[in-house]
């Protein structure tokens, strides 16, 4: 079979003249996919860039206008919440929330030096961030001086000169009043923001994997510089993501609503939350700032050990079932907090290490790749599994027969409008009269779809530049079981970009 990698460039292409070319269907977003909006925009847009290797970036494909809009759109799913003082202590979250005054601070650091900054200067300011008292005694010294002249021009302040008190009670009132403005003044200010899944955010509230995702598709548009993302809001969405994580038991919860409730936590929302602060700190990097976002790592690799399955799979909360898509997960957040030598679990686990290769080998069943044990095939999960493979440091072709996997996906793909359906695309049955619920089932299963299109894409480059070696030109792929890779299929994923193992992006974007 072949790859008609120019058909499903189209198929993506179509996908988004048909929703955001017309300005006037910016506003009226579908309801039915309202809810991922801001995920099947990546998709989308990575899949653009995966299927061409000599693209560089989104320009040279699409027009300025409709980057513009697609920018728009995703900052305006960008929220704000105010999150007052006495919340922030009560949660004991003081330590690791970025308040106002840090923000500035830090901006002002950065602003007045050139330089690389010094990481042990940065070390001793998280240490004097933590201590609150003294910052706030430092910004009433500071503004003691300059404040005195407009003091007097609050509401409280302007009555009571009118009414030229004289009394001694007067002034006692006037002194009071007076305080307690100065201390309005300097309440520490906490704010939090986060991208909720699409603009219309009277319905919907920021959550983790949105947020997840406006961030990788800025990094696909080249909007990650200080003019298209401030410093600011990018600290204030690292508070979001740290407010939402319980330190007790080591989890993070999916929206600001989601802590009013019982919760045992949940391992997408795990990677959702470390991908964004590791995609975070990557472009405070290329500003100069440097800090410790993160601290809470060994509570966070205990949770997600919980999740370790006797079977050798990862569950999505400890006591459920093994799946596919939540290993990936697991195995990416413990590959985001390895360790002072840069090692992660697994590295001090070989026996763990091994029973978990050996889960992910048994996916591979009858010729296509299931989540789960007694489950059907589903195109998406030769990506889930096969990328939590190489993320574990293995080589594909010494694990499978690479061609069975490539046909299998291959076999998913609509030759005739492009895109890749969630399972074979066999006979057309629509001229049958009588179906089973089964079959009719089936029929919709092999309609293609934005989300089962872009990860195949991502499956085929994973196994191609995963088995991919440079030691002579004459020299063949040689796999385990002596078969080879056929010269034509050979040259349409050659022409894919290399795919990031846990971000689904290519790499060149990150680097």
């Amino acid at each position: 079979m072949e790859l008609h990698l120019s058909l499903h460039e189209k198929y993506f292409l179509n996908t988004i003249i048909e929703n955001l070319s017309n300005k006037s269907n910016v506003k009226k977003l579908s309801n039915k996919h309202e809810s991922i909006f801001l995920n099947g925009i990546f998709w989308v847009l990575s899949g653009l860039l995966m299927i061409n290797k000599n693209r560089k970036s989104l320009h040279e494909i699409l027009k300025k206008e409709i980057i513009d809009i697609i920018y728009v759109l995703v900052m305006q799913c960008l929220q704000k919440k105010k999150i007052k003082e006495k919340y922030i202590y009560n949660l004991k979250k003081e330590k690791y929330l970025f308040s106002d005054k840090d923000i500035d601070k830090i901006i002002n650091s950065t602003e007045n030096d050139y330089n690389k900054i010094d990481y042990k200067n940065i070390k001793k300011y998280e240490d004097e961030r933590i201590n609150f008292s003294s910052l706030n005694i430092d910004f009433v010294e500071k503004n003691s001086n300059t404040n005195n002249s407009n003091m007097y021009d609050h509401q409280e302040c302007n009555e009571i000169n009118n009414n030229e008190l004289k009394s001694d009670v007067s002034n006692g009132i006037y002194n009071k009043n007076s305080e307690k403005y100065k201390k309005k003044k300097n309440i520490i200010k906490f704010v939090v923001r986060g991208f909720s899944p699409c603009n219309k955010k009277y319905l919907y509230e920021p959550n983790v994997i949105s947020t997840l995702s406006a961030i990788q598709i800025l990094f696909l548009l080249n909007k990650i510089s200080e003019n298209d993302i401030s410093t600011k809001v990018l600290l204030e969405i690292c508070n979001f993501i740290i407010f939402l994580l319980n330190e007790e038991k080591g989890f993070f919860h999916f929206s600001l609503s989601s802590l009013r409730y019982h919760f045992d936590g949940d391992m997408r929302f795990m990677f959702c939350s470390l991908a964004s602060l590791h995609l975070i700190n990557l472009i405070l990097k290329k500003r100069n700032i440097y800090i410790n976002i993160f601290n809470n790592k060994d509570k966070c690799v205990n949770w997600i050990i919980n999740c370790f399955n006797i079977d050798g799979g990862f569950s999505n909360y400890p006591g459920s079932e093994s799946h596919a898509g939540t290993t990936f997960c697991a195995i990416n957040s413990l590959n985001f907090l390895k360790d002072e030598n840069n090692k992660s679990y697994f590295s001090y686990n070989s026996i763990s290490k091994k029973k978990l290769i050996r889960w992910l080998c048994d996916r591979y069943e009858n010729y296509g790749i299931n989540g789960r044990v007694g489950k059907d095939h589903d195109v998406c999960y030769a990506w889930w599994v096969l990328s939590s493979l190489v993320a574990l440091k293995k080589s594909l072709k010494k694990l499978f027969n690479i061609n069975i996997l490539i046909d299998y996906i291959l076999k998913c793909q609509d030759e005739n409008n492009g895109g890749f359906s969630r399972i074979e695309q066999t006979e057309n049955n629509i001229k049958r009269q009588n179906f089973s619920y089964f079959v009719s089932e089936n029929m919709i299963f092999r309609e293609t779809d934005q989300f089962h299109s872009f990860f195949s894409i991502c499956a085929l480059s994973l196994i191609y530049y995963n088995v991919y070696y440079k030691k002579k030109k004459n020299e063949r792929y040689l796999f385990f079981d002596n078969s080879i890779i056929p010269k034509n299929l050979e040259e349409s994923l050659s022409n894919l970009k290399n795919v990031h193992v846990s971000f689904a992006m290519p790499i060149h974007i990150l680097n």
